[in-house]
């Protein structure tokens, strides 16, 4: 067996489980209502500046990119881009 193919199967797979957890993260976040299911304009996009990322709570830095959309209630709603993708993906699964 190759030594380094443990490792490499942990670096493929951690970011899997990340996704899993943000994902429950965004599913309970669309229960509560913090996120919307419906419609949003999208506003900007571009790098981040350390807001918080309103579907995985993480601060959003200046090398990764960032969603700013409006909900239908005029909210402001920050997302890194890859957890857009993630959030689009549930709220479509889980329809109001």
């Amino acid at each position: 067996m190759d030594p380094g193919a443990s490792v490499k199967w942990v670096k493929k797979n951690a970011h899997r489980m990340t996704s899993d957890l943000v994902r429950q993260q965004i599913r309970q976040r669309l229960e509560e209502g913090r996120l919307p299911r419906d419609h949003t304009i999208e506003l900007w996009r571009g790098h981040g500046f350390g807001q918080i990322c309103d579907a995985c709570g993480d601060p959003i830095p200046s090398t990764d990119l960032m969603c700013l959309m409006c909900s239908d209630d005029w909210r402001g709603i920050r997302m890194h881009e890859c957890c857009v993708e993630l959030w689009d993906d549930e709220r479509r699964l889980r329809p109001a």
